[in-house]
């Protein structure tokens, strides 16, 4: 479904921007359609910016990146914003993502209405459809964002991105900002729904444990670069690249 090839992503930086900073290095691998891939490294690795640039939320260096054959930086906007409900992004904190003055209904509506595809009656049943599935009360379409938990406005933030169908997510660390408790079951969600729509999903976290819980592959970045890739039970059972092991070492010492 995707394949990205010598994704690069450099910022300048410095006196007069006059330097260069490295954020992706010449970042390749593939997606199958239906998988979950983990991306998994320390903070400031270029997680965050390698999923942004597969969006083109930002527009990369270098590289190519194709989603189901289509070469997807040489899209006009026009083009991109039909493609664009296809491929969706879940962000770190759920409050951020909302609008605090808009009802929870109206705002998993709103992606609805801009579509266009459906009268008001049926955007109605579509939202309370949606409620249902991430797993909300059909009362909580009347509430704000402020009179919910952070894991309940995750699941609003879940129901605004499959209002649109999407057959690609890009979940960067959707689980971070959330109480321990209440981690497992976004999570739990996450997979139930990828059965369920037979979604391909990029996880991009640091915490390894969560990453090899819900991913078929994993890959370990490291200062920009993808530098081992391979099956969740082999990065953890036989870790290659000497960052890998370290990461694990870690991991385990916390």
């Amino acid at each position: 479904m995707l394949e990205i090839a010598n994704l690069r992503k450099y910022f300048s930086s410095g006196l007069l921007w006059k330097q260069s900073v490295k954020a992706v290095d010449g970042v390749s691998f593939h997606i199958e359609r239906g998988e979950t891939l983990g991306l998994v490294g320390e903070s400031g690795c270029g997680k965050t910016t390698v999923g942004r640039l597969l969006l083109r939320l930002i527009e990369p260096t270098e590289g190519k990146i194709f989603f189901d054959d289509i070469d997807v930086l040489q899209l006009k906007k026009k083009e991109l914003r039909k493609l664009r409900p296809r491929m969706q992004m879940i962000f770190q904190d759920p409050d951020a993502s909302l609008n605090p003055r808009m009802k929870i209904g109206d705002s998993i509506a709103e992606p609805l209405k801009l579509q266009g595809h459906l009268d008001s009656d049926g955007i109605k049943d579509k939202v309370l459809d949606l409620i249902e599935t991430v797993g909300l009360n059909p009362e909580h379409r009347n509430r704000y964002p402020y009179q919910l938990s952070g894991g309940q406005n995750q699941r609003v933030v879940l129901a605004r991105v499959l209002a649109l169908n999407p057959d690609f997510i890009v979940a960067d660390e959707p689980t971070s900002s959330l109480d321990v408790s209440i981690q497992a079951q976004i999570l739990n969600l996450m997979q139930d729904l990828k059965r369920e729509m037979h979604l391909t999903i990029l996880f991009i976290s640091h915490d390894l444990e969560v990453v090899r819980h819900m991913s078929d592959r994993i890959a370990v970045m490291y200062r920009g670069k993808i530098v081992e890739i391979g099956t969740a039970n082999d990065i953890f059972e036989n870790p290659r690249h000497p960052y890998t092991k370290t990461l694990l070492s870690s991991s385990s010492d916390d």
